[in-house]
């Protein structure tokens, strides 16, 4: 299952500070560890307050813990939390866009014309001003305060600022730059990584710096097919394999291929093999 984060919150929550239309900012508390995979749908800073906080790659795990800040990229991450005994873990995150970013770049004159790529994530030491600044932020929440969206823009204009003002500032600039300007991802490899993850058309073209206008024709260039017709049909193709030699139920293969509509998977899957998957496999047996 993939969890989308951040999400507007539908009713009022004391742990988001959010404008009309998007996330500014999460409180997060958690008494007990968990791990999952999310898709983290806009660029996101996030000071551990007390426990750890963990990403984990296919090949190591990077953990960020109090007194620590970490940069996420837009992009899916499988984390988890450790939790000391006797404590909790505690989180504050702030998210931005990437047009808040090329704005604040552009006003400060800190644009490239060429930004080198970074990794997806950066993990820094805060200081003592950047403690001041977290402590202050967290008085925000569960306050109406008039003029919050417009203040909640300045306080992240001025945290990047205190960032870019502290010892890390090379790699701070360099991981902003690389957002803002740097060149859009390689088409093939931001679906073949992501092909099975739940991803529609628009998440998948977020994720790799374009327009959904600009992906559809950078992949139907490249493809010579639409992109949502390719993805379903070699997720459909997976699907049939692991029907045909599997003993998995048909719900878990819908979902393990990327459909976490089961229906609608039944349906296009017939639409393109003139069967259900269950008499696919059926057939398969017999045979």
């Amino acid at each position: 299952m993939l969890s989308r984060f951040p999400t507007l919150a539908t009713e009022k929550n004391d742990h988001v500070l959010q404008s009309a239309t998007m996330p500014f900012a999460r409180y997060k508390l958690a008494a007990t560890a968990h791990k999952a995979t999310n898709f983290i749908t806009e660029h996101t800073l996030l000071f551990v307050i007390q426990g750890h906080k963990l990403l984990h790659f296919e090949d190591f795990t990077h953990t960020a813990e109090g007194g620590h800040l970490m940069f996420m990229k837009r992009g899916i991450y499988t984390m988890s939390e450790y939790i000391p005994e006797g404590v909790a873990y505690e989180a504050l995150l702030l998210f931005f866009t990437d047009d808040f970013l090329k704005k604040f770049l552009h006003t400060y004159n800190l644009t490239t014309a060429q930004a080198a790529p970074t990794p997806s994530h950066l993990i820094i030491p805060t200081t003592e001003l950047l403690d001041s600044f977290k402590m202050q932020f967290l008085d925000y929440f569960g306050k109406t305060v008039e003029g919050l969206d417009t203040i909640l823009q300045l306080k992240l204009q001025e945290l990047l600022l205190l960032l870019l003002a502290g010892p890390h500032k090379q790699q701070v600039l360099a991981f902003l730059q690389s957002i803002a300007f740097g060149q859009p991802l390689d088409i093939d490899y931001i679906v073949r990584t992501h092909l099975f993850q739940p991803l529609s058309v628009e998440e998948l073209a977020k994720l790799s710096g374009r327009s959904l206008a600009s992906f559809k024709r950078d992949f139907q260039h490249k493809y010579n097919c639409p992109p949502k017709k390719w993805i379903n049909e070699q997720r459909l193709a997976h699907a049939r394999v692991l029907l045909q030699h599997t003993d998995k139920q048909v719900s878990e293969i819908a979902i393990e291929c990327g459909f976490e509509n089961i229906p609608h998977f039944i349906r296009i899957f017939k639409q393109e093999y003139g069967t259900t998957p269950n008499s696919d496999r059926a057939k398969k047996a017999i045979v």
